[in-house]
C-alpha cells in the first residue's frame, strides 16, 4: 500500500474504538523493538540536558525509580523508559537492544534482550541499572556474567567502552505510572577529554534530529546563553515546534537573585526564547531529601507547597506549567497525539522503502547456490561461448561488433596497401606533365584510398626519364634493347616496402579492438567473483599475446613470399598489363586523362603531320590559329552514317571492367580515371591540344574516329555524335574481323616512341601491382582470423579448464576460493536483506495492530 493509499480518516485510531495511549506508545515501543526506527522516524521523547542540570532527578521523578548518581558523568549509553499505567502491582523489566557491534558499526538484525528477571522490588533497580550499563559497555563479555555481580567492574576483560551507543530498556509497570515513553541520554560534558565532548554531543545530535520531541532541562543557577544543551536543541529544532523547555532548580535562586528570577519568568510565560509547546518548572528534591529517602508523593507535595508559596512562581496564572505531575500529563498527551498523527503515514513509508529495498535487491546479482565446481565450469563454459559468438559474429545481441570492427580495420588497410601503387607518370619529366597527376598516383577520391607517394603532385612520382635512369642503372651483361629483370624487380620491391609495417600496423590494431572486447567480457562475466577474476584475466591476456606472437609471424612469412615476384595469372596480370599500357599512351598521344589535365605550354611549333616524333620537327614555329577548325567534310559523312548504323551498346565493357584503360570526364564531372583497386577504367574523354613538345609525339585517335572539333569540352548533342560514331568505328572493325574491341583497344594504336620500353616496364609493374595487391589484401586478414581470432576462440576453454585446475583433485575447494563474493557485495546484500526483512515485519505489525 502507498503512502496516496493511506487516510489516517479510515484507521481505527480516528474511531471510536481508537487505540488508547497506553495502547499506542507500547506499539510504538513494540516497533522500536523490531529496528523500525532504524528505517522509519518514529515518535519518541528525548530527554538531554547539560551535566547536573537536574536531568537525572526529573527522570527519577517521572519514571519512580532511582537511577545511577556517581560523580562525573553518569549515564554512558542512552536509556529508554517505557512507562505503562496498570492496575496490577509495580513491576520492571530491564533490557538491552544491541543496535551496534563493538566497532560502532549497525547490526544487520536488531536484537533486544531480557537482562535479568522482572524486578518488583523498587530498590534493586538501581544495582541492576548500573550493571546492565556495564554489560553494554563490555561487548566482549556475555551479559549473563553481570546480572548477579555486585562489582561489575571487576570482571576481567577488554578495557570498557567509554560510550555506546546499545541502549539500555527499562519497562515499568504499575498504578501510579502514565503512560510514557522517553530516552534519557548522557548529560553533555564541557570540561572534559575533547574525545568524551565529541562523543557525547555526536550521541546527543544523532537522537534529537528528525521528528523527536525534544526535552531540554535548563537549570535556573545558571544562564540560558551558556547552556549547551539549549544550543544543541536550537540547531536541530531552529524554529522550536518540537523542543520542550524544563526549568529546573528554582530553590538555587538566592532571595536577592531578582533579575535572575525576572529573566526566568519571561522565559516560563514565553516572553523570551519562546517555543511552540512552551516551558515547565519542576522542583525535585534535594541531596539531604534523597539521603533521607523521601517518597515520590512526599516530593510531589513539597514540589506543589513550594510553587504555591514562593514568589514570583505563586503570583503567576497558568498552573498548569508548574510541577512534574503536570508535565507528565501534558507530555503524555502530546506524544500519544503525535503517535496517533505518524502511525498512518508509516504504513506508506514502510511500503515505499521496501519497493525500494527490493529493487537494489534485484539489481545485485544473486548468491551462488549450485555446487562451487560445478558453477565455476558453467560459468567459464559460458564465457569462452560468448567470445567464441563475438568472434564468429553471431546474430545475436551484442555479438556482431567485434567483427564489424574487425571489417573497418581491413578496409583500411586495403586502401593503405592501394595507396602504395607504383607512381608512374607517362610524361618525361615534370616540366611536361599536366598540373594534375591523380590519375597515374592514386585511386579516386570517392574509392577513399591512400593518396599513395605522388599524393597529386609531382614530388615523388617517376617520370619517363626517371624510369629511364633506372633501367640504365641496372643493366649489366645484357643484349641491347632488353629491359633487366633486375629493374622490374627492384621497382617491385619498391613499393613492397611498407606492406609488412602497414599490415602489422593493421594487425596491432585488431589487437587492440580484441582485448578491449575481451576485457568487457570479463569484467560483464566476472566482476563479482574478484578471485576467479584475478586468475581469468592473466589467463586469457596470456592466450592472446601467444596466439598474437603465431599471427604476426605468418603475416611477415606471408609477405615475405611477395618479395619474389610470381604469378599463375597470367591472364588477369596481361590484361591489367595491357590497359595500362593503353593508359600510358594514351596520355602521350594527347589524349586527356582528366578533365583538368592540360600539358605545360610550350613554344609553338608548324602544324605537325599526323606522327610527329621528337627531334624531326622544325625549329622555325610556325602561326597558329586559334579558331576552332571546320569539322571535315570525310568526317561528317560517317557521322551521318554513324546514327543510321545499328548501335551498339555505349557502356559496353569488358568482363573485368574495374581494369580497362581509361580516359576521363569533362572536368565539371568527377574524374573517373581509375576503379576501386587502383586499375584504370573507361570515360569519355576531350581532345586536347594538338600541338606536341620536343621529345613528345601525338597520334590524333579522336580526329580519325570523331573528327576534330579544337574544343576543350564537348556540347551534349556534339558527345551523342561523338559516341555513335565511336560505335560505328568499333562495329566496322568488327566487320572485317577485330571483333571484341573496345574503345580501350584504339590506345593500343598508337605507334611506339622512344619510351617505349619505359612504358612497357611501367605497365607491367604496375599490373604485377595489381596481381599482388589483390593477393595481399586477402591474406593478411584471412592470416588474422584464422591464426589469432580463431585460434584463440579454439584454445580458450581448454586453456582455462587447465589453469583454472577443474580437473585436479582439490577442484572442489579451489572452486570455493574462486566464487568467494567480494566482500563489499557480499555486506550490501546482507544489509539490503536484513533491512527487506526488518520493514515486513514492521509492516505485518502496522497491519496487525489496524492499520
Amino acid at each position: 500500500m502507498s503512502a496516496s493509499e493511506v487516510n489516517s480518516k479510515d484507521t481505527l485510531l480516528n474511531t471510536e474504538y481508537g487505540k488508547s495511549s497506553k495502547e499506542l506508545i507500547e506499539f510504538v515501543g513494540q516497533l522500536r523493538a523490531l529496528g523500525a526506527h532504524i528505517d522509519l522516524e518514529l515518535p519518541r521523547i528525548v530527554v538531554i540536558g547539560n551535566q547536573s542540570a537536574g536531568k537525572s532527578s526529573l527522570v527519577e521523578a517521572i519514571s519512580g525509580i532511582s537511577v545511577p548518581r556517581d560523580a562525573g558523568t553518569c549515564t554512558r549509553c542512552p536509556m529508554e523508559c517505557r512507562l505503562s499505567h496498570s492496575p496490577s502491582t509495580w513491576s520492571c523489566q530491564i533490557k538491552i537492544r544491541y543496535e551496534y557491534d563493538q566497532d560502532g558499526k549497525p547490526l544487520a538484525d536488531v536484537e533486544e534482550r531480557d537482562f535479568g528477571t522482572r524486578i518488583t522490588d523498587k530498590s534493586r533497580v538501581e544495582g541492576m541499572l548500573r550493571r546492565a550499563q556495564a554489560a553494554v559497555l563490555r561487548p566482549d563479555i556475555d551479559p549473563s556474567e553481570f546480572v548477579h555481580r555486585d562489582r561489575p567492574e571487576k570482571i576481567q576483560g577488554k578495557k570498557p567502552l567509554r560510550f555506546s551507543k546499545n541502549v539500555v530498556c527499562v519497562e515499568l509497570t504499575g498504578p501510579e505510572l502514565a503512560d510514557l515513553s522517553f530516552v534519557d541520554l548522557p548529560g553533555i560534558v564541557q570540561n572534559a577529554e575533547p574525545e568524551v565532548v565529541q562523543l557525547v554531543e555526536d550521541m546527543v545530535n544523532h537522537h534529537i534530529k528528525g521528528t523527536s520531541l525534544i526535552l531540554v532541562t535548563l537549570p535556573m543557577s545558571d544562564d540560558i546563553e551558556n547552556q549547551k544543551a539549549a544550543r544543541l536543541a536550537q540547531l536541530a529544532d531552529p524554529k522550536g515546534h518540537r523542543t520542550i523547555g524544563v526549568l529546573t532548580k528554582p530553590d538555587t535562586l538566592t532571595a536577592g537573585a531578582t533579575k535572575a528570577r525576572d529573566m526566568w519568568l519571561d522565559v516560563l510565560q514565553g516572553r523570551r526564547y519562546p517555543l511552540l509547546h512552551g516551558y515547565y518548572c519542576t522542583r525535585q528534591p534535594d541531596d539531604d531529601e534523597r539521603l533521607r529517602g523521601i517518597a515520590g508523593a512526599t516530593a510531589r507535595e513539597a514540589e506543589a507547597a513550594f510553587f504555591s508559596s514562593t514568589a514570583p512562581w505563586a503570583t503567576v496564572k497558568r498552573r498548569e506549567r508548574f510541577g512534574t505531575t503536570n508535565l507528565v500529563q501534558s507530555i503524555s498527551k502530546l506524544l500519544t497525539q503525535i503517535i496517533r498523527e505518524s502511525l498512518p503515514e508509516l504504513l506508506g513509508k514502510v511500503a515505499a522503502q521496501l519497493e525500494a529495498c527490493t529493487a537494489q535487491l534485484d539489481k545485485l546479482p544473486p548468491a551462488p547456490t549450485a555446487e562451487p565446481s560445478a558453477f565455476v565450469l558453467a560459468l567459464v563454459t559460458r564465457f569462452a561461448a560468448d567470445l567464441a559468438a563475438r568472434i564468429h559474429g553471431a546474430h545475436r545481441e551484442g555479438s556482431t561488433e567485434l567483427v564489424q570492427r574487425a571489417r573497418r580495420v581491413y578496409e583500411t588497410y586495403k586502401y593503405a596497401v592501394l595507396g602504395t601503387a607504383p607512381p608512374f607518370v607517362p610524361y618525361v619529366d615534370a616540366a611536361h606533365a599536366p598540373r594534375e597527376l591523380s590519375p597515374f598516383t592514386r585511386a579516386p577520391a570517392g574509392d577513399r584510398a591512400v593518396r599513395g607517394r605522388g599524393g597529386g603532385g609531382k614530388a615523388g612520382v617517376m617520370y619517363l626519364g626517371d624510369v629511364r635512369k633506372h633501367i640504365r642503372a641496372s643493366v649489366t651483361r645484357e643484349l641491347p634493347g632488353n629491359v633487366p629483370y633486375a629493374a622490374k624487380v627492384a621497382l617491385i620491391r619498391t613499393f613492397q616496402e611498407s606492406w609488412v609495417d602497414t599490415a602489422l600496423a593493421c594487425f596491432e590494431e585488431v589487437l587492440g579492438v580484441f582485448k578491449d572486447a575481451v576485457a568487457d567480457a570479463v569484467r560483464e562475466m566476472f566482476e563479482r567473483y574478484a578471485n576467479l577474476k584475478a586468475i581469468v584475466g592473466p589467463v586469457t591476456m596470456e592466450l592472446i599475446n601467444g596466439c598474437a606472437e603465431t599471427t604476426a609471424s605468418r603475416i611477415r612469412a606471408a609477405l615475405e613470399l611477395e618479395t619474389s615476384p610470381f604469378t599463375q595469372n597470367g591472364h588477369y596480370l596481361s590484361d591489367c598489363r595491357d590497359k595500362w599500357l593503353a593508359k600510358y599512351k594514351d596520355a602521350r598521344a594527347g589524349k586527356a586523362t582528366s578533365g583538368h589535365i592540360v600539358p605545360t605550354p610550350q613554344p609553338l611549333a608548324p602544324a605537325p603531320p599526323i606522327f610527329t616524333f621528337g627531334g624531326q620537327a622544325p625549329t622555325t614555329p610556325a602561326p597558329v590559329s586559334k579558331r576552332a577548325p571546320e569539322p571535315s567534310t570525310t568526317g561528317a559523312r560517317p557521322m551521318k552514317k554513324a546514327k543510321e548504323a545499328k548501335t551498339v551498346d555505349k557502356n559496353h565493357r569488358r568482363d573485368d571492367s574495374s581494369l580497362s584503360a581509361s580516359s576521363s570526364e569533362p572536368s565539371s564531372q568527377p574524374s573517373e580515371s581509375s576503379g576501386p583497386d587502383g586499375s584504370p577504367t573507361s570515360s569519355t574523354s576531350t581532345q586536347s591540344t594538338s600541338s606536341s613538345a620536343p621529345g613528345e609525339f601525338t597520334f590524333d585517335v579522336a580526329s580519325t574516329v570523331a573528327g576534330a572539333t579544337g574544343a576543350a569540352t564537348l556540347s551534349p548533342e556534339e558527345q551523342e555524335e561523338r559516341d555513335a560514331l565511336m560505335q560505328a568505328a568499333l562495329a566496322s572493325l568488327a566487320a572485317i574481323g577485330y571483333a571484341g574491341l573496345t574503345e580501350e583497344d584504339l590506345g593500343k594504336l598508337n605507334k611506339a616512341d622512344e619510351y617505349e620500353d619505359e612504358l612497357q616496364l611501367m605497365a607491367e609493374v604496375r599490373a604485377y601491382f595489381q596481381v599482388a595487391y589483390k593477393r595481399v589484401i586477402d591474406t593478411v586478414p584471412l592470416t588474422i582470423d584464422h591464426n589469432f581470432l580463431y585460434a584463440f576462440a579454439g584454445k580458450l576453454h581448454e586453456r582455462l579448464f587447465e589453469r583454472l585446475g577443474l580437473g585436479a583433485a582439490n577442484a572442489a575447494a579451489r572452486c570455493a576460493a574462486y566464487v568467494e563474493e567480494d566482500r563489499a557485495i557480499v555486506a550490501l546484500r546482507d544489509e539490503l536483506t536484513s533491512k527487506k526483512r526488518r520493514l515486513e515485519n514492521v509492516q505485518r505489525a502496522l497491519y496487525n495492530f489496524g492499520l
